[in-house]
């Protein structure tokens, strides 16, 4: 079972950044490890095209070594923080998509505009505040932004995402990517439409109790 969590692990981070999600080696993926206070994360300044399964780093979500020689990933303590806050989160994509980025570095939200972002996502992508790339600070403002949905936007930075799985949070992340896509072309001219309040509320619940049923 763990040969296969890290093989997935090390399938998604090749898928993005075959998929221009990120370039060189940042960005970074992990899974949760069943039954411990611990995650399964991709090593630091590893490029991805040469990434390996025996790569794979097992940490606590403190960060404290459990098995493997490698470095783990700067951010560490972001995806530790999520599990720690969200149990049913199983995995964690963290990408720097140009279009979700570019409105990170606008530290505006994607609004719920679109009906599949709310029933995926649980609503609009939030912006945390901004602090320093793989800092406790920015672990504490990722998990404040994403709150009960699937995806935040990192100020100046890029995205988290959260899944049942690492495909599912990648999925998650090109979702976001598409939605802030066309938001920018859709904000270009005046007249983007946000979703009705009263549908993105009966939506939310929707969402809600999807995630009860079968968890993030």
């Amino acid at each position: 079972m763990d040969s296969d969590v890290r093989l997935a692990v090390v399938d998604v981070a090749r898928a993005m950044f075959n998929e221009g999600l990120v370039i060189g080696s940042a960005g970074n993926v992990s899974a949760r490890a069943e039954g411990d206070n611990a995650m399964y994360i991709t090593p630091t300044r590893v490029p991805y095209r040469d990434l390996r399964v025996e790569d794979i780093v097992t940490i606590t979500f403190e960060g404290d070594p459990v098995e493997g020689e490698g470095v783990p990933s700067s951010e560490s303590l972001m995806h530790g923080a999520v599990y720690a806050a969200r149990p049913d989160a199983r995995a964690v994509v963290h990408a720097h998509p140009i279009h979700a980025s570019a409105m990170a570095v606008r530290r505006e939200a994607i609004p719920a505009f679109v009906d599949e972002q709310v029933v995926y996502l649980g609503g609009a992508v939030e912006v945390s505040a901004y602090a320093p790339a793989a800092s406790e600070e920015l672990a504490m403002n990722a998990v404040a932004a994403l709150g009960e949905r699937r995806a935040v936007l990192l100020a100046n930075h890029g995205t988290l995402a959260v899944g049942i799985d690492p495909e599912d949070a990648l999925e998650m992340t090109r979702l976001t990517e598409r939605l802030a896509q066309i938001w920018l072309l859709a904000s270009a001219r005046p007249g983007a439409a946000h979703l009705p309040r009263g549908i993105v509320e009966a939506e939310i619940e929707l969402y809600r109790m999807l995630q009860n049923e079968g968890g993030v």
